[in-house]
């Protein structure tokens, strides 16, 4: 949908009939004028409220054709989305929008769902986690197939507006995200692709008019915490239960999950008769849900840094170990968030265990002599004595948006058009094959000797884990990999041993080695060993057996109800083509030539032998005579004769085989405004399916002169497309693709290309996947299992 102008009357009632209030006068200047590159806003005062909003007006009611496709909305890593996701969700239904616009969570074991990749042409709103949305975005998606990575890479970069919230909080991601917008910038996108930087943090400017609530006011006091590690919980205990009142809500944010842990028990031990809730982002996707949704007014929550972004809760007594200024901010702003204490809030903070002070300050009242320090926090210098001078002052976020304090900025990797080309490249064993570099703080490599072994020292990089119940203590051969549900992220120095994964290159189970453990690994456990626990989540310290939520293999439910011939399977894969690119803007005449050209031909090597074989290889059925595309369900068995086939690399071999089949202009002129580039339709007709695309490499154990399951030497057939295409018989030559061919080096060119580049072609390239898949499913219906 575009929505009609006037449908909601003007942007005011658009926001009020969302939110139930009105408009700041910054939140209606974003709607008008579209979003800002980077803005400062109090916390509380509504930003994304502003960002999503100003964008969801402009692209369906005041300006659909200059507003993006998509918007992305960023969160921290370890911030639990669920709370914005379903925020922007009740806006949209109150909007009656819920129909027009598709809304995605991408966090946690949630990012592997790709239905948002299904639709391109939609309005949609994708909310997640840095870590999930930017490796995406550099095309290494954490946890994602690597053949849907160039899908993904297209429609993050094409046709979609960025807003990262809390930016300050991204770490080196900061520098990834605006390194990756220069990219587009200077390289070209199908349709403007931006972002904007969102903090809560001042820089010695104003706040926005109207941004600070009434009456939010804090009162600022130091926790007298031992430092001692032994005596440490048992003060923060202390201090809670005195601060707590009957029937409200306290908060405690550390910087240490094992603290958290401790404290979550330490407080359950000390208050029984008090709700006590650990909120943390490693739990099982309905657990999470269920506890975001369902969390208390009343009682305690300890929590790490999943409240630093992304949530509008409030509590009277929010208590945090020290933290950098940004984190610390955000902490605050959790503290009388509305201003419904007439009483204001109380805003506790401490020193992390273990951590000697420096000389000249001085120590906590009532703990003389064991001075602390931000030494180990991330804290930057000045917080600390801020915090001191504020001793026992009222604040609202106004004086805390003033306070002065720069925010560290993390370094991160280079990020240019070099990074950016390896990246593309997804080939098996293509470098670099890991995105952290770009995503979190580079892990410690000189730990202090003297430093407490439970500082925390975590980077943030995270694994997912499922639990299964095995009889013989190891999966099953056929077993399945494990789906979302059953999957729970995990910090990855915490996977235990004895984890199972599935092979990339062979799809067998088999024991995770060392080189495996990296970020977005999926591992499954045995249930016996415990791990988890109901509404805790992560667990490493218990040995209980952890029920398993594998239901046993689903049989699929819909397939391919027909014989389907090559040549129909071709027309109407072109047909899919123009349909979507007609409603796409930003695309040139040859490069819609181009897309519908290789629709019509991408899966000429399917005449294949080895094709043609599996595809009648159930022994039954009654197939027509001809070439085939698709089998009718269930008599292909998906198998082939050759390991690792590919039909499309038989494709592209027909296709650089001879220039006869190449588009020709109306007249010896030259060529006409909308004949397809020959090299960019052989590259689209071999890389949509995102196995054959920049490098191509033999898997592993195939024999000398196969490549993917094609051997030099083999002969296709002869193939008419009614389109009037002739191919005749031909004998392959795999050459161009291996190392030294011409196949890489005219990828590289067409990447070069300055009315092409990597985000276009990406984008020409998902367009044709999308069609595929699309004239696939014409013929798909109910079977049965």
């Amino acid at each position: 949908m575009t929505g009609r102008p006037g449908e909601f009357g003007d942007y005011p009632e658009f926001f009020r009939t969302a939110t139930g209030h009105r408009p700041y006068a910054y939140q209606r200047a974003w709607a008008e004028h579209g979003l800002p590159g980077a803005a400062r806003v109090p916390s509380g005062g509504g930003k994304s409220a502003a960002a999503v909003l100003a964008w969801l007006y402009r692209r369906t009611v005041s300006a659909p054709g200059q507003t993006a496709r998509r918007l992305v909305y960023v969160l921290p890593r370890g911030s639990l989305a669920d709370w914005t996701h379903d925020r922007i969700g009740d806006w949209l239904h109150r909007l009656g929008l819920a129909d027009a616009v598709d809304l995605h969570l991408l966090a946690g074991p949630d990012a592997q769902n790709g239905a948002w990749r299904r639709r391109p042409e939609r309005t949609a709103i994708l909310v997640g986690t840095h870590d999930a949305l930017l490796s995406r975005a550099l095309m290494r998606g954490l946890a994602d197939a690597r053949t849907m990575a160039p899908v993904s890479f297209a429609l993050l970069n094409n046709d979609a507006h960025w807003v990262f919230d809390e930016a300050h909080l991204l770490g080196p991601a900061l520098a990834a995200g605006e390194r990756l917008q220069e990219l587009r910038d200077r390289l070209g996108t199908t349709a403007p692709t931006g972002s904007t930087w969102l903090s809560a943090v001042g820089d010695g400017s104003a706040p926005p008019p109207g941004s600070i609530r009434p009456g939010a006011l804090r009162r600022i006091r130091r926790v007298p915490a031992d430092p001692d590690p032994a005596r440490y919980l048992p003060g923060l205990v202390a201090a809670l239960l005195a601060a707590h009142r009957p029937g409200t809500r306290s908060i405690a944010v550390l910087g240490d999950r094992r603290r958290a842990r401790a404290l979550r028990d330490a407080l359950r031990a000390a208050a029984p008769g008090q709700p006590v809730v650990l909120l943390h982002p490693y739990l099982r996707s309905d657990e999470r849900r269920s506890l975001v949704r369902e969390l208390p007014a009343d009682g305690f929550l300890v929590a790490t840094r999943a409240l630093d972004a992304g949530s509008d809760l409030s509590a009277r007594v929010v208590l945090t170990e020290l933290a950098p200024w940004s984190a610390l901010v955000q902490r605050a702003g959790r503290c009388n968030r509305h201003g419904e204490l007439p009483d204001g809030g109380e805003l506790l903070w401490c020193l992390p265990p273990g951590l000697p002070g420096p000389p000249g300050l001085p120590g906590p009242p009532g703990l003389p002599g064991r001075p602390g320090s931000s030494a180990g926090t991330g804290a930057e210098p000045g917080v600390e004595r801020w915090l001191a001078a504020h001793e026992g002052a009222a604040v609202d976020a106004g004086e805390l948006f003033r306070a002065g304090i720069a925010p560290a900025r993390v370094r991160s990797p280079a990020l240019g058009a070099a990074e950016l080309a390896a990246l593309f490249d997804t080939s098996r064993g293509a470098e670099p094959a890991d995105p952290s570099r770009w995503l979190y703080p580079a892990p410690a490599t000189d730990l202090d000797a003297d430093s407490d072994p439970d500082t925390d020292t975590d980077t943030g990089r995270t694994a997912f884990v499922a639990w299964r119940a095995w009889a013989g203590g190891q999966p099953a051969p056929d077993e399945p990999e494990p789906g979302r549900a059953e999957q729970c992220e995990v910090p990855l120095d915490e996977v235990p041993d004895g984890a199972w994964l599935r092979d990339r290159a062979d799809g067998r189970w088999r024991p995770a080695r060392a080189d495996d453990l990296r970020a977005g690994a999926l591992l499954t456990l045995d249930a016996a060993r415990g791990g988890h626990l109901p509404g805790a989540g992560w667990s490493p310290d218990s040995a209980a057996p952890v029920p398993s939520l594998f239901t046993g293999r689903t049989p699929a439910t819909t397939a391919c109800t027909a014989w389907v011939s090559l040549d129909r399977h071709l027309r109407e894969t072109e047909e899919e083509a123009r349909a979507l690119t007609a409603l796409l803007p930003g695309l040139s005449g040859p490069q819609r030539a181009a897309v519908a050209l290789a629709a019509r031909l991408h899966d000429l090597g399917k005449c294949h032998d080895v094709f043609q074989d599996k595809l009648r290889g159930g022994g039954g059925g009654d197939p027509p005579d001809g070439l085939l595309a698709k089998s009718k369900s269930p008599w292909s068995t998906g198998v082939s004769a050759r390991p690792y086939f590919r039909h499309e690399l038989v494709s592209a071999l027909l296709l650089l085989s001879g220039d006869h089949w190449h588009p020709r202009p109306p007249s010896d002129t030259g060529p006409a405004p909308t004949a397809a580039d020959p090299a960019l339709v052989a590259y689209l007709v071999a890389a949509h399916h995102g196995q054959v695309r920049v490098a191509v490499r033999p898997e592993p154990g195939e024999p000398a002169g196969s490549l993917l399951g094609v051997r030099d030497g083999d002969r296709t057939p002869p193939v008419s497309v009614s389109t009037g295409e002739r191919f005749p018989a031909r004998s392959l030559d795999t050459a161009p693709f291996r190392p030294g061919g011409s196949w890489t080096p005219a990828v590289a060119a067409l990447c070069a290309d300055p009315g092409l580049g990597p985000f276009r072609l990406a984008h020409l390239e998902c367009l044709v996947r999308t069609a595929d898949w699309r004239s696939s499913a014409r013929h798909d219906g109910p079977v049965r299992p």
